[in-house]
């Protein structure tokens, strides 16, 4: 399965959760996007480690295989988040990495670096709907990042390039607007877009002549890089305890270009759906 939006917003939903102060602290780093509402209280958790932050948890999303193909399949993700003196960072969103600018106070503003892993696609998933495609392997990649306020919405944009497995770069660049509901409830919403260049089309859309020799579905496709998809995201965060958190996250993305134009893709269209636990110490 490929690693996309809805996923990363997931495990982000979670940590957004967990920063949820006493009476309201909200910040989400969702890789399609940044959120963030806050006041100055106190943060989740009841340990006394002067330097770290940490947070596990366990989320399950539904939704398709692969973008636009017909067959779903729910997964459940482990969920890690450490943070090193509000510098260093490993979670399941970006992976290892480092704040190399990170604002204390407002307007909030971060960029980083980090060493992420790109999910590729097993055709064994989806056997009829990946006739002859074969498998993507996962892949190390290098992560860029930015996001900052302008005014009361949050940007954000991520870039990232993969060493092996579909070898291909993608960036995404997002937009979003949250608001505490209660002092435990809160709720956002944004939209995002997607750039992929063509290695990484050409991986998850195209059908190469090998492939097609191997598929009885499918004929060849040379998929172009361009703008893959765009859609919107939509949140909400819970804090049950101090040390308690749950969210759930739900997507819509639409293909675009030559991603839209492919015989894999079933449905332009498509949503997932998540749900998420965590525990602050």
């Amino acid at each position: 399965m490929k690693r996309d939006a809805m996923k990363k917003l997931i495990i982000a939903s979670l940590a957004a959760c967990t920063a949820l102060g006493s009476t309201a602290v909200y910040a989400e780093e969702r890789g399609s996007g940044t959120f963030s509402y806050e006041h100055d209280e106190e943060k989740m958790g009841t340990r006394n480690w002067k330097d770290w932050d940490v947070t596990i948890g366990i989320a399950g999303e539904y939704g398709p295989v692969s973008p636009g193909i017909d067959k779903t399949e729910f997964d459940v993700l482990p969920y890690v988040d450490i943070e090193y003196k509000d510098r260093l960072f490993l979670n399941f969103e970006r992976g290892l990495g480092a704040y190399l600018l990170r604002s204390k106070d407002g307007p909030e503003y971060a960029l980083g670096i980090a060493v992420g892993y790109a999910e590729g696609r097993d055709e064994a998933d989806a056997r009829a709907e990946l006739d002859g495609l074969g498998d993507i392997d996962g892949a190390a990649e290098a992560v860029f990042f930015a996001e900052g306020e302008i005014g009361f919405v949050e940007v954000g944009l991520e870039v990232a390039k993969a060493f092996g497995g579909h070898d291909g770069f993608t960036a995404e660049l997002s937009a979003g607007v949250d608001a505490p509901v209660t002092d435990r409830l809160f709720v956002g919403v944004g939209p995002f877009i997607t750039y992929a260049d063509k290695e990484y089309t050409r991986s998850f859309y195209g059908v190469s002549a090998s492939q097609a020799a191997n598929s009885a579905t499918y004929s060849q496709y040379d998929a172009d890089g361009g703008f893959e998809n765009y859609g919107i995201e939509l949140e909400a965060n819970y804090r049950i305890t101090q040390n308690w958190s749950a969210t759930t996250s739900a997507s819509y993305t639409r293909l675009l270009g030559d991603a839209k134009d492919s015989p894999i893709v079933d449905n332009e269209g498509f949503f997932r759906v998540g749900v998420g636990l965590a525990y602050t110490f």
